[in-house]
């Protein structure tokens, strides 16, 4: 007798082919059959008809790490179809953090993953902290990444140089141990100090012990703006030279000035794969992007962490320094005020810490300094000190129609890139990108067919990262599947009000157990750690 048994659902198997009609069967955690199971009996059946059966979603890009030891239930993700959620993203994971560094880890980390309900979130290896994962139990499953912002803090601090031989060596080191006790490859934040502070040279050195380990790359790259296309070719020249997988985070071009950037981005990406380059790109399917509000200060005022950026805001001379920065920008570098491509109405302030400043969630930065009586960029360096620099924001930036173009192309995956901050505003990326894949741009605007999108967001990334036992639907494969209504499934959520779950999702299966049935969680906990897996692993 079988688990499960799925019947009369419209089969989308991930594969990019049509779809069509047919049961599955599951039995002990993986897909058993597949077609017209006349006579098969199951201790639990699931009546699909009219429905989408479906591999389970996989989200590339998530900033999950922290909340998936703190909401085992992962509603925000299983509500959407995600069936594995991707973390250590953007230079931003919770190791291999040495004791030495561990104040300035929580510094650098809390902004992005917030404070931990109790203790300390920095472990010293990706073992101990999978080990914390099975302890607690999880809905989903969850493969990570390691990322390089925190080698480089767990080695050298903030400090704005170059890393020593001695100092490269130890961080090769730590990354080679976390690639063999489980990550599927390294993250970058170039955007992001100590991130920033890195040469091209020391990625490419790091990268290499990736490839030789079998993993790949990640990175959010150090502009996406004026410099978009020099910034990829960096990313480009570091997979070439390292001849490791390239994975481009979030692609997108910022500003006005650089919309039609992206047709050329996509040529340059393009270019490369023919030419032996082994890139793809991730995207989230919103115009408006959400991160740190102390990315728009000049990178050298973050050098020592956020604690030693208070302290220079505070004296009057270097803010004056780091004002002019803001106003004119610094020439010959990659760094730009983001103010100036995009306009203070369009950076919104989205989640503070302060009751004082509660009333301020989802409104702009020009607003906030016009209520403050003071220009924006006094009013930032005033919410910045009041807020001890834990300020996200979103900011509107991108070119709809661009980004279509973006979310089109054979190399491109969708991630949501979605900020769970306990208590506190987020982006509507977090609770409704898979929905809105499916309802906005399959059966809306048809940008995608229903089999393209399937595709990017269950086959294409479990291929990408090496979890190469999900992401299809095909007898033997791991039983992770998604059942939804095509007529009605849809996002709700807003960027004044993102907390609001979609529609449509019917039923979420992890490793053969339902965790989502009839739109009501269940309760129940399958989700595991991933590692990559090889061919003869199968």
């Amino acid at each position: 007798m079988d688990d499960l048994l799925i019947r009369n659902g419209m089969i989308v198997d991930g594969s990019g082919a049509p779809w069509y009609r047919a049961d599955v069967a599951i039995k002990d955690g993986r897909i058993r059959a597949i077609g017209k199971l006349q006579g098969v009996a199951a201790k639990s059946v699931i009546d699909a008809d009219g429905l989408v059966v479906s591999p389970g979603f996989i989200d590339t890009h998530s900033h999950d790490d922290l909340h998936i030891l703190e909401n085992k239930t992962m509603d925000v993700k299983v509500r959407q179809g995600v069936t594995t959620t991707i973390i250590g993203n953007c230079g931003f994971s919770l190791y291999p953090v040495l004791p030495d560094n561990e104040k300035l880890f929580h510094e650098y980390a809390s902004g992005i993953f917030g404070q931990p309900e109790k203790g300390s979130m920095a472990y010293l290896s990706v073992r101990d902290f999978f080990t914390d994962v099975e302890r607690n139990g999880v809905a989903i499953n969850v493969g990570s990444l390691v990322a390089h912002g925190v080698l480089r803090i767990s080695v050298m601090g903030f400090e704005d140089r170059q890393a020593t031989p001695e100092e490269l060596n130890r961080m090769k080191e730590l990354l080679r141990e976390s690639m063999r006790n489980g990550s599927l490859g390294m993250s970058m934040g170039l955007i992001y100090a100590p991130g920033s502070y890195a040469n091209t040279q020391e990625l490419i050195e790091l990268s290499k012990v990736v490839a030789e380990e079998g993993g790949l790359i990640t990175s959010h790259m150090r502009n996406e703006a004026r410099f978009l296309l020099e910034s990829i070719q960096e990313m480009l020249t570091i997979a070439g030279e390292a001849k490791v997988p390239l994975e481009i985070s979030h692609l997108k071009v910022c500003g006005i000035p650089n919309f039609g950037k992206g047709k050329q981005a996509l040529q340059m990406i393009s270019n490369a794969k023919r030419n032996g380059i082994d890139v793809t790109f991730d995207q989230y399917p919103y115009p408006a992007g959400s991160t740190t509000m102390t990315t728009l200060m000049p990178p050298w005022a973050l050098e020592g962490g956020i604690e030693q950026l208070l302290l220079r805001v505070k004296d009057e001379a270097t803010r004056s320094r780091i004002r002019n920065d803001i106003l004119e920008g610094i020439p010959d570098t990659p760094w730009e005020p983001m103010w100036k491509l995009i306009g203070w109405e369009n950076i919104m302030i989205c989640a503070v810490r302060t009751d004082e400043n509660k009333k301020y969630e989802g409104k702009d930065m020009q607003f906030y300094a016009d209520a403050l009586g003071m220009t924006p960029v006094d009013a930032l360096l005033h919410l910045l000190e009041a807020e001890d620099g834990q300020v996200i924001m979103v900011m509107f930036q991108q070119d709809p129609e661009e980004m279509e173009a973006i979310m089109v192309h054979d190399l491109q995956m969708f991630g949501s890139d979605g900020l769970p901050l306990k208590g506190k505003r987020a982006h509507p990326r977090l609770y409704g990108t898979y929905p809105r894949v499916l309802g906005t741009y399959v059966r809306e605007k048809g940008v995608l067919t229903l089999e393209q999108a399937v595709y990017k967001m269950t086959y294409l990334p479990a291929n990408r990262f090496g979890l190469l036992d999900r992401g299809l639907l095909r007898p033997g494969m791991a039983a992770d599947i998604t059942i939804f209504d095509p007529v009605t499934v849809e996002d709700r959520a807003s960027y004044t009000g993102p907390a609001v779950p979609p529609v449509g999702i019917h039923s979420v299966i992890v490793n053969g157990t339902i965790v989502l049935k009839n739109h009501e969680l269940t309760g129940q906990y399958p989700g595991k750690p991933l590692k990559r897996v090889s061919a003869g692993q199968l």
